[in-house]
């Protein structure tokens, strides 16, 4: 997944919130490459956002876990972290990004209730 946003207008964001969503369908693995990838360039979008520094803490966790031996105990709490920080931003955010926040939200709740039920 070769995500490089390089401007800093809505534009980039909606495209990596459509990224991000892309990943998180039914059926496609993404490696754990492409998910530190997403979350660098989440890093990149997110530098001077005062309202999603929040999410920064729960990305910096997801990128720890990452680069070492995935634990889906961790995964799910950190996904399950994600989605609540993605929805509280919805309900502040203007335009079209409230649904497509929500929609990542889903996306992630789902993909940690999938972790619970992995061996």
């Amino acid at each position: 997944m070769q995500n490089q946003p390089t401007d800093t207008g809505g534009s980039t964001a909606e495209t990596l919130l459509d990224a991000t969503i892309s990943a998180f369908d039914p059926g496609k693995a993404a490696s754990p490459q492409e998910g530190l990838s997403l979350i660098a360039d989440w890093f990149s979008s997110l530098n001077g956002n005062r309202k999603a520094t929040v999410l920064v803490g729960s990305l910096n966790e997801l990128q720890a876990e990452l680069q070492g031996t995935p634990s889906n105990d961790k995964l799910k709490a950190v996904f399950g972290e994600l989605a609540d920080q993605t929805e509280t931003l919805a309900k502040t955010a203007t335009g079209d990004l409230p649904s497509r926040l929500e929609t990542l939200a889903h996306a992630l709740r789902n993909f940690s209730d999938q972790l619970s039920t992995a061996v």
